[in-house]
């Protein structure tokens, strides 16, 4: 590409404000209860992302920045399971400022219009018109992500993937090196808002498009250059170096995540969890981008049929959302058209980036492949691609490669028309694609949106009330993994991503009699342990029960304390009939001592001083009458993690591993102070290397700058001498 071309696709001001309220529109087309400050609600959000928001924003408020969640199950590293985006900008100053739903929201409707914005932006370094760019972006943006809104990390990190590309190609249009300097940058936000799929596909983007421009510059076109090195430098090497510099500058998210993956179930061998092509796109169902009416008239029971699909398909398991792939009939059509018409000689070309377009319909074409599955068992070997499940999520190159193309289509359609004509096809067809695309999102997801949404009434919970604030802290056996959470109680069992190995070993979960795998609590007419799930809870530190049925009677050890309605809880789950609270008897707690006998000497002489999410501090008395050893083992039901330090009367001492899961120390006899402080070494070492490049980064963005400023500071000066 001639790097000396004339710049024909810049927007004036009123351009840009035209798109950025066209967005801001659309948002409220698509999304208008979450401006109006309603919420979303089904899917992953109460289970998941609301739970970690809501610890995050408390411990935001009380001026904490959380490396440790102590809430979920027995705890787990934030930044290691990275989907918090503890140190994401805009996450971190929404939280903040804001309460948990308008933070969410706000974070929602703020990527999608930024999304809308960078497509735009995309599409007209690809020569096309203002008019087929917002299309073109109608058509990313709103075929592809609506439908997984239950997965927040799609539209804040998939945001990311053509504001890089637009990066790219202004500074492949321009040569300018702020250009790169802005792509590292984009990048480095990319990797801090957590969950790394979409990310590691904007870098494979990236990659395959500079090695492509390269390639055909050095093989194809015969661009004129001084040497084969100078052509290397400008068009490869320093394209590759901001990519590299962008993820070393996120090291501080990446580092812990690389760290705790080694110790996670995509590692351990006993653990059948992560399979990494769980979430492909069934081949047969690739026909849902002619036939919609056909696979989304009745989507209740799609799952189903999806999994009954064999044609080429995998023996792994998927999902409507993951395998979710539509753009429209009317874009497809204007695609297919502009494929059509680019290969005609007769066509106008002026300002059209044949050679981009074209290698975008190449990464769409491998993004359908890969999201199939048919390359997953051969390129899960690669590093990176066997990191992440989901193959279906690939689709989003497609998509992007099929609303580029249907924007072209569009500009050499609508070419053949009268200006008037014109003015009354686009309105008609804009709204058509709007209608398209509601009609489906409706149907295709497993998240909703609300008027009235569940998290606000968290401060109204009695469960919150009764337990939130209780020392020793308790911990639950709570139906609906995580959700409890949300109120600041801890429970148990736990639902992560990417977790610590000990929360998949069959030897060390809770021992479910449910049928459905990752199912740790059934739910019978009348609640009854067996003596093996009631002995699992009282070792593991579980001090109540919550159900939706009574306990039995012939459960002596677990006793019931409450019964009610929860506003939040029974809304967040959908459940209109009491919940019950019970006691268990006999329960270690949050710590106790390895050899008491009942559970009250069990808890005699513990007495809590701090309970942080980083920190905690109790107050302990061995017992001095011990004859079989010297010093007691005092047991704490968290999870065991090098990272966490102990200290006896602030002299560090030993912290072991207890039953394969939790922290056990040796105490000598006599009243002590025994603390507990969260040092992780991976957000250490991954802040000092993202110090170090952001450090570099800074510099020469500024360098950059400067030549920038001069340089334009002497054309102002030539030019005003020579009208002088």
């Amino acid at each position: 590409m001639d790097m000396s071309h004339s710049d024909q696709n810049n927007l004036r001001p009123e351009q840009w404000l035209l798109i950025v309220l066209i967005g801001i529109g659309l948002t409220m087309c698509f999304w208008l209860d979450l401006w109006l400050g309603g919420g979303l609600i089904g899917g992953d959000i109460y289970t998941y992302f609301m739970p970690q928001k809501s610890f995050y924003a408390d411990s935001l408020k009380q001026g904490l920045i959380p490396l440790w969640n102590p809430l979920v199950g027995h705890g787990y590293p934030v930044v290691a399971e990275s989907q918090t985006g503890l140190f994401y900008p805009p996450t971190m100053i929404l939280y903040w400022l804001l309460d948990v739903n308008t933070a969410y929201n706000v974070n929602h409707l703020f990527h999608y219009i930024l999304v809308f914005i960078a497509t735009v932006a995309v599409a007209r370094e690809l020569g096309l018109s203002l008019t087929a760019g917002l299309f073109a972006s109608l058509v990313f943006v709103y075929s592809w992500f609506p439908p997984r809104c239950c997965l927040e990390w799609a539209i804040i990190t998939g945001a990311y993937l053509p504001i890089c590309l637009w990066m790219l190609l202004r500074y492949q249009k321009t040569g300018k090196v702020l250009w790169l300097w802005g792509l590292s940058g984009c990048l480095t936000l990319q990797l801090l808002a957590g969950h790394f799929n979409l990310a590691f596909i904007t870098q494979l983007t990236l990659f395959t498009w500079v090695v492509a421009c390269f390639a055909t510059d050095f093989f194809v076109s015969k661009t004129v250059e001084t040497s084969a090195v100078s052509m290397f430098t400008k068009k490869a090497f320093w394209p590759g170096a901001a990519i590299a510099c962008g993820i070393l500058m996120a090291s501080v998210q990446l580092v812990p995540t690389w760290v705790m993956k080694q110790n996670s179930q995509r590692e351990t061998t006993s653990s059948t969890e992560f399979d990494p092509e769980y979430g492909h796109l069934p081949p047969e169902y690739i026909s849902q981008i002619v036939l919609p009416w056909y696979w989304y008239t009745n989507p209740v029971d799609l799952d189903s049929r999806l999994g009954q699909m064999s044609f080429l398909s995998s023996k792994s398991g998927t999902n409507a959302v993951e395998a979710h792939l539509y753009f429209g009939i009317l874009p497809l059509i204007l695609a297919v058209s502009g494929v059509y018409f680019i290969r005609k000689e007769k066509v106008q070309l002026a300002g059209i980036d044949r050679r981009s377009l074209f290698i975008l319909a190449g990464l769409g074409l491998f993004g359908l492949i890969y999201a199939a599955g048919l390359l997953v068992p051969v390129m899960q070997h690669i590093p990176g691609f066997g990191f992440f499940r989901g193959p279906g999520r690939y689709g989003i190159l497609t998509t992007l490669a099929v609303a580029c193309w249907a924007g072209y289509g569009l500009d050499q359609f609508l070419g053949k028309f009268s200006p008037g004509l014109k003015r009354s096809i686009v309105p008609v067809l804009f709204i058509l694609t709007v209608l398209d695309y509601g009609w489906v999102s409706q149907r295709i997801t497993y998240a909703f949106m609300v008027a009235e949404t569940p998290i606000p009434l968290r401060e109204k919970s009695p469960v919150r009330a009764m337990l939130a604030n209780q020392f020793p802290p308790a911990r639950v056996f709570a139906p609906g993994p995580n959700l409890l959470t949300t109120t600041g109680v801890a429970s148990t069992p736990v639902y992560l991503g990417l977790g610590p190995a000990e929360y998949f070993e069959p030897e060390l979960i809770y021992p479910s009699r449910a049928e459905s795998a990752g199912n740790q609590q059934a739910e019978p007419d009348q609640l009854h342990l067996q003596d093996d799930q009631l002995r699992w809870l009282q070792n593991a530190g579980v001090t109540h029960i919550l159900s939706f049925a009574p306990p039995a009677l012939n459960d002596r050890l677990v006793k019931l304390v409450w019964q009610g309605y929860d506003p939040f809880l029974n809304a967040a789950w959908g459940r209109k009939e009491p919940l019950y609270l019970s006691k268990i008897e006999g329960s270690r707690g949050r710590a106790s001592w390895e050899n008491s006998g009942d559970s009250d000497s069990n808890q005699e002489n513990i007495r809590w001083l701090k309970y942080a999410p980083d920190s905690m501090t109790l107050e302990v008395t061995a017992a001095t009458n011990n004859a079989s050893q010297e010093n007691s083992t005092l047991i704490l039901t968290d999870l065991y993690d090098k990272d966490w330090v102990a200290f006896l009367d602030d002299q560090p001492i030993a912290s072991d591993r207890y039953a394969g899961m939790f922290r056990s120390v040796s105490v000598p006899a006599g009243k002590h102070v025994l603390r507990w402080e969260y040092y992780p070494k991976s957000v250490s070492l991954g802040k000092w290397i993202s110090i170090v490049f952001f450090t570099i980064w800074l510099i020469s963005g500024l360098a950059f700058y400067s030549v920038v400023y001069r340089r334009n500071q002497l054309q102002r000066q030539k030019l005003s001498e020579s009208k002088g």
